[in-house]
């Protein structure tokens, strides 16, 4: 029996005592924490060479990568308009709003090979136009054929491209702080979730150090 079914059975029973009059002393009880699953490495780059074989392979390269390289949310990528792509000293940003606030934040675009056709992509639509016009139901349709087409065992879904970002940025030695800006974490909690190790990754940590 996990932790969260013994959670909800405890909060029955507290329930159930408090209306029967009850003193009862139950102890707390967590739920597990589940770590965010992500692609590795090498299946992030299958699904990107994969997203280019769709019928509109620049529209859905262009969606796929910025995911992949800027983690952002599903929602966030679809409300992104050619006003939200801002030059700054030769860093090119991308202006995201989200929450219930609209709290904005500037997530740079480093990759110098993603930069170049999304500025073509945007400057082939009116000012102010969405860049991904498409319903949240499509794009997550969208990105499981993609994931179908790169030859995954698992089913690829919008978050797991965020979920995949975070992971392999901070494998690759980002701080931790940077990601946290990045994906728009309100808590550092939340991104030290990608901060779990594998096997493999202590593996490799022990054999730099190896004496």
């Amino acid at each position: 029996m996990t932790n969260k079914t013994c959670a909800r059975k405890r909060t029955a029973l507290a329930a159930y005592a408090h209306f029967a009059g009850l003193q009862l002393e139950l102890p707390e009880i967590r739920p597990e924490q589940r770590l965010p699953e992500a692609l590795s490495e090498v299946e992030a780059k299958a699904v990107l060479e994969a997203s280019r074989q769709t019928r509109n392979g620049d529209r859905d390269r262009l969606m796929v990568e910025l995911m992949l390289r800027t983690g952002l949310r599903a929602a966030e990528l679809l409300a992104l308009t050619t006003l939200d792509l801002v030059e700054d000293d030769d860093i090119l940003f991308i202006r995201v709003r989200q929450g219930k606030g609209n709290k904005e934040r500037r997530v740079p675009v480093i990759n110098k090979a993603l930069v170049r056709p999304l500025q073509k992509y945007a400057k082939a639509i009116p000012p102010g136009e969405k860049l991904f016009p498409m319903s949240s139901r499509n794009l997550r349709k969208l990105v499981a054929r993609i994931g179908q087409q790169a030859g995954l065992a698992k089913r690829l879904y919008p978050h797991l491209l965020r979920h995949t970002a975070a992971t392999l940025y901070l494998r690759k030695g980002a701080n931790i702080e940077t990601v946290r800006r990045t994906l728009g974490h309100a808590s550092l909690a939340t991104t030290q979730k990608y901060l779990a190790l594998t096997d493999e990754d202590v593996a490799r940590d022990l054999a730099k150090a190896e004496w």
